[in-house]
């Protein structure tokens, strides 16, 4: 979650608990798109059908989010994303690496249950194949807010990445990813979420727009604290080809007190 009030010792110590050892707070910060825990998150989305296409998709993300607080190197908290995608298939494509992208945000507390953030996102290409990249550098504008009071995470995740470089036979790149964020616990660390990623080409007025309901857990073994979910999907509109349907595994692996109290 973005928070500049959970730096204290990592999440902060709401009344009660969701679990023997798992706090409330600990379970919206595995569910936000990025938070102020360090986290590495592993995450697997099949889809078995496309539009316009024949064949099967998948992709293998391999996520870090780490938190710098204030005066580590800025005077402002800053929340950072880095995300592989280490084996992305397409429909009649082999499996290759993807885009390398990066985000870090600035945060500033709005008041006891409301954050925002601003800064910039980039995306190197990486990729192993033209299939499963873009072909260009990329760097633009990144905005997120998020509501987390009690048992809710409620937000929005804004990017804007717009080639400067990269290969000159591919087309120039502009793409805005809207990524609202749902999260609610039950209690006992059991959760709801959903994170649609809205997807707008600035270039050709192409769009995407998903919708997705997932369910999971924040639990421990030993003394790790550890996050699934399973999460499936449906395209409801978009232009060109797109996967009809799918779902996300993930898996993360949570920090806390990684920077200590």
């Amino acid at each position: 979650m973005l928070g500049v009030a959970l730096w204290q010792g990592g999440a902060r110590a709401d009344e009660g608990t969701a679990a023997a050892g798992t706090k409330p707070d600990l379970v919206k910060q595995a569910n936000a798109p990025i938070s102020s825990i360090l986290q590495v998150r592993l995450q697997d989305t099949y889809q078995p059908q496309f539009s316009d296409l024949d064949g099967e998709g998948n992709a293998v993300t391999l996520s870090i989010t780490m938190p710098l607080p204030k005066h580590r190197l800025l005077p402002l908290p800053q929340l950072s994303l880095l995300t592989v995608p280490a084996a992305v298939s397409m429909p009649g494509s082999s499996t290759a690496f993807g885009d390398v992208r990066f985000l870090d945000i600035a945060v500033f507390q709005a008041n006891d249950y409301a954050v925002w953030g601003v800064g910039p996102t980039f995306v190197f290409p990486t990729a192993g194949r033209r299939e499963t990249g873009q072909g260009k550098w990329q760097a633009g504008p990144a905005a997120a807010v998020a509501f987390y009071p009690v048992k809710w995470l409620v937000g929005v995740l804004i990017q804007n990445p717009v080639s400067f470089a990269g290969d000159s036979d591919r087309k120039d790149v502009s793409v805005m990813t809207v990524q609202p964020f749902v999260n609610y616990q039950f209690g006992n660390g059991w959760f709801v979420r959903s994170q649609p990623q809205i997807v707008f080409n600035w270039r050709n007025g192409h769009q995407q727009l998903p919708l997705d309901l997932g369910a999971g857990r924040v639990f421990k073994i030993g003394r790790q604290d550890i996050s699934c979910f399973v999460e499936p999907f449906w395209n409801i509109t978009h232009d060109g080809p797109a996967p009809k349907y799918g779902f996300t595994i993930g898996i993360s692996l949570l920090y806390p007190g990684f920077w200590g109290s």
